[in-house]
C-alpha cells in the first residue's frame, strides 16, 4: 500500500508544473511618452492589478482578460489610459485542473 501511495505521489509531482509567460495588451487608452507630451497629460498613480480563473481539461472556464482589466481600471479611476503597462501571465497546472493568473502593472495617464 505504501509503495502504491508513492508511486501515486510522484505521478501527481510529474503532471503538476507551473508556467510563466510575458504576454502583450493593447488596450485602447495606451499612451506612449510622445503621445502623453503631445496632449499635454501626465502621468498619474501607479498600479498594481492580479486576478485569477479555471481552466478544466484546457477548456477555459474563468479566464480573465488584461485588456478588460485595463479598461475596467481606467474607467473605475477616472483616467485617461494608461502607460508603462507590462502584463504578466502564470499558469499552475495540476492534473485535470490550471489556475491562470494575470498581473497588470502600470501608470495611469490624466
Amino acid at each position: 500500500m505504501k509503495r502504491i501511495a508513492m508511486i501515486l505521489l510522484l505521478a501527481i509531482f510529474l503532471v503538476t508544473g507551473c508556467a510563466y509567460y510575458q504576454k502583450q495588451a493593447m488596450p485602447e487608452k495606451l499612451y506612449t511618452a510622445a503621445d502623453m507630451k503631445a496632449e499635454g497629460l501626465q502621468r498619474d498613480e501607479f498600479f498594481t492589478q492580479t486576478r485569477y480563473g479555471f481552466r478544466l481539461l484546457t477548456i477555459p472556464i474563468n479566464v480573465p482578460e488584461p485588456n478588460r482589466m485595463i479598461a475596467a481600471l481606467i474607467d473605475e479611476r477616472q483616467a485617461r489610459g494608461v502607460t508603462n503597462l507590462e502584463v504578466e501571465f502564470s499558469e499552475f497546472n495540476v492534473l485535470l485542473f490550471s489556475i491562470p493568473k494575470i498581473r497588470v502593472t502600470g501608470h495611469l495617464v490624466k
